[in-house]
């Protein structure tokens, strides 16, 4: 049960999606990622941002199926969960017009709060044919595209406020990545210009985007 996950923090699966928007996968460039913010009720974490759709798999649930059900009931985003269960298994899905990417790759969080092999996949929402957004209320709080590098640049801002504070429980990103510079991107998000400077993300989902960059290194 859930509840003894928790409670004992025992070993369990989840997954993390990664939503984007304009996904080159011949290129593996990503435009904009569907960043959230945490309703301030959630019991873990309350009003924190995230950049992953997140859940924990059922017993004996396919890590797939868990992704596209996590993604439906969070974000009202189902075509994926639609092909799933129509298509049955990922042979008989085209590759051209699968929304969610087959397993990209795994990774294990461990934290005094939460141990997880986090399997992770894309799920693409293309200009020509987007899902319908509709935030689960007691989920979420409110979400958008953001430009990828704002993304990177935010949570390697909540990563230093993390390890400033004493309550960062990964490695940090490389030297070369904080260099970075990050676009101009005046339009977005909740109100004033920058405001995406003050988020501060889940750790866990920043310890997910740590793996995730390595993993974006290594294709």
């Amino acid at each position: 049960p859930r509840i003894l996950v928790h409670k004992l923090n025992l070993l369990h699966r989840g997954i993390g999606v990664v939503v984007l928007s304009d996904h080159d996968h011949q290129q593996h460039q990503t435009e904009n990622v569907y960043v959230h913010r945490r309703t301030d009720t959630k019991r873990i974490f309350p009003s924190l941002y995230d950049m992953f759709v997140g859940g924990v798999s059922s017993a004996f649930e396919d890590s797939k199926l868990t992704a596209a059900r996590e993604v439906a009931e969070e974000i009202g985003l189902s075509k994926g969960l639609q092909q799933q269960l129509e298509g049955g298994n990922d042979d008989a899905i085209d590759e051209k017009t699968q929304i969610l990417s087959n397993e990209l790759f795994k990774c294990v969080i461990c934290t005094s709060y939460n141990r997880c092999v986090v399997t992770v996949f894309t799920y693409d929402c293309m200009e020509n044919e987007k899902d319908s957004i509709k935030w689960q209320e007691e989920e979420v709080a409110w979400g958008g595209f953001v430009p990828y590098d704002v993304v990177e640049k935010s949570a390697r801002l909540s990563i230093d406020r993390l390890k400033e504070g004493g309550k960062w429980p990964g490695t940090g990103m490389d030297e070369e990545e904080e260099s970075e510079e990050v676009g101009d991107h005046n339009k977005l998000v909740e109100g004033s210009k920058e405001v995406w400077k003050k988020w501060d993300y889940v750790p866990d989902g920043l310890l997910v985007w740590e793996a995730w960059l390595r993993w974006k290194k290594s294709v």
